[in-house]
């Protein structure tokens, strides 16, 4: 690595402190990171691929998500995917369902195709370079993402959460931190263009244990995740609260390369609220994130200013028992938002844009 990653994180999401040297391998991001990484999906797994897109000129904003779920009440699991499109004149969020039978993975780096509706790909050698081609009912698509960063590991592999004999496995990784993007969508028979925007890809997996599983809604709370870009500068940051730890993850790059790297070196707060009228929940309008690093001082603020897609995470789920859950346990909500962003970095002031989003299965 040609950067000193702080901060190793263990069962449950605790982290020991210090440089990590003694096994850099793990840190490092290979093209199998973002292969299929489950093999035979059980009910409480997830797997996704998520890219999204940010072209300033065009003021158009799309996530593009490859996504294998589990429905709330563990009946069945899906894959489908997601598209939040948002142009300065609408703003759109719809699901394409598809058959696993359809669906075709690779496990030594990302090559996923299904049908000849969908294909995701990085191309092969060492570059991290993404090709996204959709072609589904209102939505068509062609980008090419060349990769600006080099992928981040900051959790390594993988790391596990425990509750007696119940474990389950969980994986952020990020093969395209920054990239530019070029190409063209067409949405609802309008075509748009875009050149020079930002792009981003990260994949993650929740793997439950096939005899002793532990869910996700039972190993997290909650989570934040977001990052933005300003000028030279490329920040990525994510708060995990689970049962019994809380972990905190930041990179910053300035242009294409890895100034900090750390888990548990940051302290991130909500800062303000708003309140969503149409889910009936809070989320956060304002987050700050400070360094705790003496070697780095840092800080940076995203600031809503709108919310790109909403989900009721109890969707689907029968309204009576709907209602008890929400009145007695939980009001499980997404958010994702587009935001404003300000860095303080060596004392200099910058402004720029960025995203983040807001995952709550038990607050209320």
């Amino acid at each position: 690595m040609n950067y000193i990653h702080k901060g190793r994180v263990g069962i449950n999401g605790d982290v020991v402190p210090g440089p990590v040297s003694d096994n850099p391998d793990e840190l490092i991001f290979q093209p199998g990171d973002d292969g299929r990484q489950i093999a035979d999906y059980r009910k409480g797994d997830f797997e996704w691929w998520y890219f999204d897109i940010n072209d300033q000129a065009s003021g158009c904003f799309l996530k593009i998500v490859l996504h294998i779920g589990t429905d709330p009440l563990r009946t069945r699991i899906f894959p489908q995917l997601a598209i939040s499109l948002n142009t300065p004149d609408r703003s759109e969020s719809f699901f394409h369902p598809f058959s696993f039978k359809d669906l075709k993975a690779d496990t030594v780096r990302c090559n996923i195709t299904v049908n000849d509706e969908i294909k995701i790909r990085s191309e092969s050698g060492e570059s991290n370079d993404y090709i996204i081609e959709t072609d589904i009912p209102g939505f068509k698509c062609n980008f090419r993402f060349t990769g600006e960063i080099r992928g981040w590991k900051p959790f390594g592999n993988k790391f596990q959460y425990q509750s007696g004999k119940k474990t389950g496995d969980f994986s952020w990784v990020i093969p395209v931190p920054r990239a530019g993007v070029e190409g063209d969508f067409v949405f609802e028979n309008k075509k748009y263009t875009l050149t020079g925007a930002i792009g981003y890809h990260d994949h993650n997996y929740v793997k439950v244990d096939r005899k002793n599983p532990l869910y996700m809604d039972d190993l997290a709370i909650k989570w934040y995740w977001g990052k933005c870009y300003a000028e030279r500068f490329t920040m990525i940051f994510a708060d995990i609260y689970s049962r019994t730890n809380r972990t905190l993850s930041l990179m910053v790059a300035e242009n294409n390369k890895i100034i900090h790297s750390s888990n548990n070196l940051i302290d991130c707060s909500i800062r303000s609220s708003g309140y969503d009228d149409n889910l009936k929940a809070e989320y956060p309008a304002l987050i700050k994130i400070r360094s705790l690093d003496v070697h780095f001082p840092f800080q940076a603020e995203l600031e809503s200013t709108r919310i790109l897609d909403r989900r009721d995470l109890l969707e689907g789920v029968n309204p009576a028992l709907k209602f008890l859950i929400k009145s007695l346990v939980a009001k499980p909500v997404y958010h994702g938002i587009l935001a404003k962003a300000r860095l303080e970095i060596n004392k200099t002031l910058i402004a720029g844009s960025g995203n983040f989003e807001s995952m709550v299965f038990r607050g209320k």
